[in-house]
């Protein structure tokens, strides 16, 4: 943090060498003043952007449209961005234009939340304008001004409000959530991806089941239906999952498959169904072998949390651990035998036969019912061709 914070005074002084004024704002000073590490670092000034490039040598033009350079010193980035006001906003998320200003309450105006509105000078002297310091003492995440019009302006923000309330374990002000609960509706009217980006980053925090006691109180489920399953569920539970695996215990409970609508990558859906299928393979018994060869070790662990969720002395990573450190194999290649060698055994050149000589040896060997020697193989492949032949 202290690395940002010099770095970024050099840029705020060279800022006001030109006649400019400049000031850390937004997120880099709510969790400086948290004692956090910071993700980025956002500096809010009245120069422009193009007088911004002129002053600073290595700059990008990341946002130029909205008044955001990101200048560059050493391996950091800053985002300098232009006092603004943001004009009206399009399908709730981005505003049609911006008004450059020259008055910092303009842009600490158009913010989402208090403690996100705060903004310190070079020498860590905060500005302070609607009382986001309180708050911040206080664990309240509040919208400034008129709620329902922050969260018109941006929906995005309601799951914003959760993501801090999933990394700090603030309260939600009364107004504020009863707003949230009124536009949430909005949410659907937004891209997928950016719900998907937001929801992901809720469950990766450490406070993530209070979030998702907010998205009860809100009703989340009521515009979500695909998580109307598993949100009472997880709040019973005193385990955490991350979003993949919500959404796997959602799908399992309410027995239906991923909606079209949401946009997750083939490797997420992938992983979510690999997930429900475990789920559902040891539902009324325990992990196995097989199981175990097929999806190796991660997986079957990171189900077995969802395992624990929907019943919490039902912990099978012991048993988990030990069925895969005792396969036999753990990889079709560590076969004693192959096509090859069955083609030796008899007259067939059926690819499907031997496909499934194959696959049935594996099954065997994987759950112990044959040693993997070589002799042994064949012999059981020999009586597996005649049976097959027959």
């Amino acid at each position: 943090m202290n690395k940002f914070f010099s770095l970024g005074k050099i840029i705020i002084k060279k800022l006001h060498e030109f006649g400019y004024e400049a000031y850390f704002v937004g997120g880099f000073v709510r969790d400086y003043l948290l004692g956090v590490e910071p993700k980025d670092v956002d500096i809010t000034t009245n120069a422009l952007p193009e007088e911004v490039e002129e002053i600073f040598d290595n700059t990008r033009a990341t946002g130029k449209k909205y008044g955001t350079i990101t200048v560059f010193i050493e391996d950091f980035s800053f985002e300098v961005t232009t006092y603004r006001i943001d004009q009206l906003y399009l399908n709730h998320r981005k505003p049609q234009s911006v008004v450059f200003s020259q008055k910092l309450k303009e842009d600490l105006s158009r913010r989402d939340f208090t403690i996100n509105a705060l903004a310190m000078n070079d020498k860590a002297e905060v500005i302070d304008l609607f009382n986001g310091q309180d708050d911040l003492k206080n664990g309240i995440i509040r919208a400034i001004g008129n709620a329902d019009e922050r969260f018109k302006e941006d929906a995005l923000r309601i799951l914003r409000a959760l993501r801090f309330v999933s990394r700090l374990n603030f309260a939600v002000e009364e107004n504020t959530l009863h707003s949230m609960k009124n536009n949430l509706g909005l949410l659907n009217k937004l891209a997928n991806e950016r719900i998907c980006s937001e929801l992901e980053e809720i469950f990766a925090n450490p406070y993530n089941k209070s979030a998702v006691n907010y998205m009860d109180i809100i009703g989340f489920k009521d515009v979500f239906s695909e998580f109307a399953s598993g949100i009472e569920v997880y709040l019973e539970s005193e385990y955490n999952l991350d979003f993949r695996q919500f959404f796997a215990l959602n799908l399992y409970l309410s027995k239906k498959e991923i909606p079209e609508v949401w946009k997750l990558s083939n490797k997420d859906k992938l992983l979510i169904y690999k997930y429900v299928h475990i789920l559902n393979t040891i539902k009324n018994t325990h992990f196995n072998p097989l199981i175990l060869y097929k999806c190796g070790l991660n997986v079957p662990l990171q189900a077995n949390e969802i395992l624990k969720v929907l019943k919490k002395d039902n912990n099978q990573e012991e048993l988990i651990v030990q069925i895969f450190q005792e396969l036999p194999i753990k990889k079709r290649e560590e076969l004693a035998i192959n096509g090859h060698d069955i083609l030796g055994l008899q007259d067939i050149n059926n690819e499907e036969i031997i496909g499934k000589v194959i696959d049935e040896i594996e099954s065997q060997v994987v759950l112990g019912h044959l040693k993997n020697e070589t002799t042994i193989l064949k012999e059981y492949a020999k009586q597996l061709l005649e049976r097959l032949d027959g």
